[in-house]
């Protein structure tokens, strides 16, 4: 039971840190998520070229992903969190 309480105790604090860093009611923060949505786009072929270059598709997945991850840490409710802390326990 400890080693999962200091799980659950790892992952609040990490949300913590993300909801304060990427605090949306700082204007400073909207300024750099609107960045991000552009450098992270939503369609990985965009920007790629024609023909489509992959190399290009998968830094656009990889781009977005980490814009996602940020994004679910910031919203992420306490049921989501306890699901992904006891997903990790396993």
């Amino acid at each position: 039971m400890n080693k999962l309480l200091t799980l659950y105790q790892r992952l609040f604090r990490k949300r913590l840190a993300y909801k304060t860093v990427f605090d949306p009611a700082k204007p400073e923060v909207k300024i750099v998520l609107a960045d991000l949505a552009k450098v992270c786009p939503a369609n990985p072929a965009r920007g790629t070229g024609t023909p489509i270059d992959e190399k290009k598709v998968f830094i656009n997945i990889g781009r977005r992903e980490v814009l996602n991850h940020i994004l679910a840490m910031t919203n992420l409710p306490d049921e989501k969190l306890n699901a992904l802390a006891q997903e990790e326990e396993q």
